[in-house]
């Protein structure tokens, strides 16, 4: 019987393993897609990734940027610096607290920005679905909404069980 689970949890790790690989390979390979849009910008990923967000919220707060990003706030902030450095965004004092700002693309960057970035986001993807059967796509659709699914329902419990571990008493909370 204990062996039955050893080898059940074995096989769940080589699974985890193959997928999490799988979905590292797609990370490198959507980034590579990019390479040469890149390097004819001279900006970085990162840089990129400020921009395409910013164009589907312009005037977002650093902090704002910070967490869509999911990088820190001085890494942020340093992006942000070289961008407007360049020309490419303008921060403009928060009107409701002037101890704020706010980031906006250029006029020139935020129309190419609109205009460019998502169907170049989406080539890769669309070249792919391009290529697969009906039937491929059907599992594409379904197995990738599936995995979201349940990543979203073990996050969100971890983060309750955290959160519960957090306000347990005897552990500091009062």
């Amino acid at each position: 019987m204990m062996e039955d689970v050893k080898a059940v949890k074995s096989e769940l790790m080589r699974e985890a393993e193959e997928v999490a690989d799988s979905v590292q390979a797609m990370r490198r390979l959507l980034l590579r897609s990019f390479d040469s849009d890149i390097a004819k910008s001279g900006l970085t990923v990162p840089q990129m990734n400020a921009l395409e967000e910013l164009s589907r919220e312009d005037g977002l707060s650093l902090k704002e940027l910070s967490g869509r990003m999911e990088l820190s706030h001085s890494t942020v902030s340093g992006i942000v610096d070289r961008l407007q450095g360049r020309g490419f965004v303008g921060r403009t004092p928060d009107p409701k607290d002037r101890r704020y700002s706010r980031i906006f693309l250029s006029k020139e960057v935020k129309g190419y920005v609109r205009k460019e970035v998502p169907s170049r986001r989406l080539y890769p993807f669309l070249k792919a679905l391009e290529l697969a059967s009906d039937e491929e796509r059907v599992q594409i659709l379904e197995g990738v909404g599936t995995l979201r699914h349940l990543l979203e329902v073990v996050v969100s419990e971890e983060n309750r069980d955290h959160n519960a571990e957090a306000v347990a008493p005897g552990r500091g909370a009062s």
